[in-house]
């Protein structure tokens, strides 16, 4: 099935996007514009916002539980979210 997020447009590139490990229907996408976002894929909706990096996410990566988000931005910095 595809869809289209048309609500899923940062400013910059998506530069990841994981699957949550318990709720298959759950993703996170990581960007250029400094910023995670967790997105139901059932609806589209947008359902929380993760900010704090000064430049571009390149990776990211959600605990076993999904209970935490871990990110690597640019210049080294990496920074832990709690995902409830």
């Amino acid at each position: 099935m595809f869809r289209r997020f048309v609500d899923m447009r940062p400013q910059d590139s998506v530069t990841g996007l994981y699957v949550h490990p318990t709720k298959q229907h759950v993703i996170v996408s990581a960007s250029a514009d400094k910023t995670l976002r967790t997105w139901d894929v059932r609806t589209g909706e947008l359902l929380r916002e993760h900010k704090g990096h000064q430049g571009p996410i390149l990776g990211a990566a959600l605990g076993l539980n999904g209970d935490v988000l871990l990110s690597a931005g640019d210049g080294g910095v990496c920074l832990v979210f709690g995902t409830e």
